[in-house]
Order: structure tokens, then sequence, then C-alpha cells
């Protein structure tokens, strides 16, 4: 055989690998334009989250504070605060069985949507969300009952 026989063998022994072995570009191998598997769902879907028992909005005072705490039916409970900072925890059943009380002897839903008292320097605006139904308050806070509801509240 040739020197120009063996190259011509070489090349067309080259092509025909290259079309074989290759596919489009991003395949592993396998049939030409063959598409590849998608990669596999994963089956672990995240845990639902239970709903909302009480949302507590806290806004206002020198520096600018904006601190939330979200607890949920099932004690488990998220703080964000103004800045970035956000913790989370769950609630012992004694605390949030205080809390559902707090909630219930406040008669929530026939509370004012608004009982704010003249603004003091300094102060604080509360809001508190309880099952569709918001009270805004502000310092000092005029409700007694929102009084046993904020002390029943996660420390934020």
């Amino acid at each position: 055989m040739s020197a120009r026989t063996s190259w011509g063998a070489a090349v067309l022994l080259a092509g025909a690998l290259a079309a074989a072995g290759c596919g489009t570009a991003g395949q592993s191998g396998g049939r030409a334009g063959a598409p590849s598997p998608a990669p596999a769902a994963s089956s672990a879907a995240p845990p639902a989250l239970a709903p909302a028992l009480v949302e507590l909005s806290v806004t206002g005072g020198l520096a600018g504070v904006r601190d939330v705490v979200l607890v949920r039916e099932d004690g488990t409970y998220s703080t964000y605060r103004k800045g970035g900072k956000q913790g989370s925890g769950r609630m012992t059943p004694a605390e949030l069985n205080r809390l559902r009380d707090a909630l219930e002897a406040a008669r929530f839903p026939t509370l004012p949507r608004e009982a704010t008292p003249a603004p003091v320097a300094d102060g604080f605006t509360y809001r508190i969300t309880h099952r569709g139904h918001a009270v805004t308050t502000a310092d000092p806070v005029p409700l007694p009952e929102l009084g046993a509801v904020l002390s029943a509240l996660p420390d934020r």
C-alpha cells in the first residue's frame, strides 16, 4: 500500500469514527442527534408550611426599627429584623397555648382595625394580623388584650 493510500484510508477511518462516535454538542455519546436523558427530578418536595396563626410587625423608633414575627399554627415561627437578621424556632406547646388563649381572650375579630393614641416621641407602631383581621396600635399599647398577645409572642 502506498503512502497516499495509507493517508486516504486514515482520513476515511478517522471520519467514520468521528461520525459514528460523536453526537451533537453537549451529548456524551450515543446515537447522533438523540436527545440526552433529562436529569432525574428531585423526589423530595419542600415541606408544606403550616398556615399563619399571627403576624406582628413593629416599626418606628429613632433607629427606624422594622421587625416582623410570624407564628404558624404548628408553633413554628420566623423573625425578620431590619438589616437582614433572621431567626426561626418552634414554640413549646405551653407557649403556643398561651398565645392562642391570648388571641381568643382578646376577641381579636372584634377589635378595632386601628387603636392608636396620640403619637409618642420615639414610639413604636404595632400591626398584629390574626386570621385576616389586622389591628394597628402604637405606644403605649392602649388595649390590654393586645398587651397579652404581644407578651405571648416569641422574642424578636
